[in-house]
């Protein structure tokens, strides 16, 4: 019986939604978790192996595009399953922090192929990128909060290691679960990889410089608050660590909630929801780091979230519209988002050894307007190029008329 598309749909968000949860469930508390766990107190441990799990995905998921041009992307997809549940497995009887260390980069190599997720959801639902991609997004924030719930009652654990046994098995079971209901999309792959091959110096990545500054720089304003928001807002306004985490938690949950209004509205207005999009994210960073009292902070938390909701879904039906390799862009894509990833707390570090915390919140918002720029160039050059190659058309039916 073939499977449909809303029920693959589904079934493909509950992967994301397991591989984010996963991905960001120790990560409030790696320093109490590795205190605990192998007795390591130094803070530098943390920072390490931080950055050395962001440098395995950075390097591995470019590499996972390539293998998509050349093998069925849904086989890739399940050997990634597998090789994560079974590198669970090893993870949790790490006696050390060097075997631990090990095994999750191991877990993350196979983890790596997970955005194949992403692009096989969109291929599926050619005809809906813009709900799709705004679902994903939405879906990718609700496993955010439900880690960052999950992570203070894990780490209370007697042996927190122990959650790996039951991530291995569902990541095993989702594996097998990928083998029935992707059967369908084999064949089809096949021809869409035969078409990509032909077709790859059609894609979008003669702007793919332009392009990758845009999503370097959004992610790199998106993630350079996170580290210190916490400490940021009891500082400033005295809250308490329940209270911290909840303000934290604003933007991911206004990803949930604006998602009927990206879902109406984004296709409506088109590039100008974009720019008045970040226009939110700039004046909702920016006036997040001047004291402005409690309903402010709340009220800008809002417009950043509403903002960069709606920026993060936009950039990527742009890519999948516009990209005629799909698995191989977009790989391209996750390791530049990555590579945001990794430099964010380091620049966010950085500002607050030198500055001010809130200082952070300024020169995030000044990535965005950087980023704004950018955006703003690369479309009205591609407009422009648009134009003259229209203009060229004309004159030239004008000619042989």
């Amino acid at each position: 019986m073939e499977v449909s598309k809303r029920s693959l749909t589904f079934f493909l968000l509950c992967c994301v939604f397991l591989f984010v949860c996963t991905e960001v469930l120790l990560s409030p508390f790696y320093p109490q978790f590795f205190r605990k766990v192998y007795g390591i107190t130094d803070p530098d441990v943390t920072g390490v192996y931080i950055m050395t799990c962001r440098l395995v995905v950075v390097i591995f998921t470019p590499i996972w595009g390539m293998l998509a041009k050349k093998y069925n992307s849904s086989i890739l997809l399940m050997i990634g399953q597998w090789g994560t549940g079974l590198s669970c497995f090893i993870v949790a009887i790490s006696q050390t922090f060097v075997m631990f260390l090990t095994a999750s980069m191991l877990l993350l190599l196979f983890k790596s192929s997970y955005f194949l997720l992403y692009t096989i959801m969109m291929e599926q639902n050619e005809g809906r990128t813009t709900g799709t991609a705004a679902s994903y997004h939405a879906v990718l924030q609700g496993a955010i909060v439900t880690a960052t719930v999950l992570s203070a009652w894990i780490i209370q654990m007697e042996n927190p290691l122990m959650i790996f046994w039951m991530i291995g098995l569902i990541e095993c079971f989702l594996g097998l679960c990928s083998y029935f209901l992707l059967k369908q999309t084999l064949n089809k792959q096949k021809i869409s990889n035969t078409r990509q091959n032909v077709n790859h110096d059609s894609s979008l990545f003669p702007h793919f410089v332009k392009f990758g500054i845009v999503v370097l720089t959004i992610h790199l304003a998106v993630n350079m608050i996170r580290p210190f928001f916490t400490t940021y807002t009891e500082n400033v306004y005295h809250t308490s660590e329940i209270m911290s985490s909840l303000l934290f938690l604003i933007p991911s949950l206004m990803s949930i909630i604006s998602l009927p209004l990206i879902l109406r509205y984004s296709e409506k207005i088109g590039w100008n929801g974009y720019v008045f999009a970040t226009i939110l994210m700039i004046s909702g960073l920016f006036f997040q780091g001047i004291e402005t009292g409690m309903v402010g902070l709340i009220v800008f938390r809002c417009l950043f979230g509403i903002g960069a909701a709606w920026c993060l879904a936009k950039l990527d039906v742009f890519l999948f519209q516009k990209s005629q390799n799909t698995h191989g862009d977009y790989s391209k894509i996750s390791a530049i988002q990555n590579v945001g990833l990794l430099l964010a707390p380091v620049a966010a570090s950085f500002i607050v050894s030198n500055q001010s915390i809130s200082d952070v919140f300024f020169y995030a918002s000044l990535f965005v307007v950087l980023h704004l720029v950018v955006f703003l160039w690369s479309t009205f050059t591609s407009e422009r190029k648009a134009g003259k190659l229209h203009f060229q058309k004309e004159e030239k039916h004008a000619l042989y008329k």
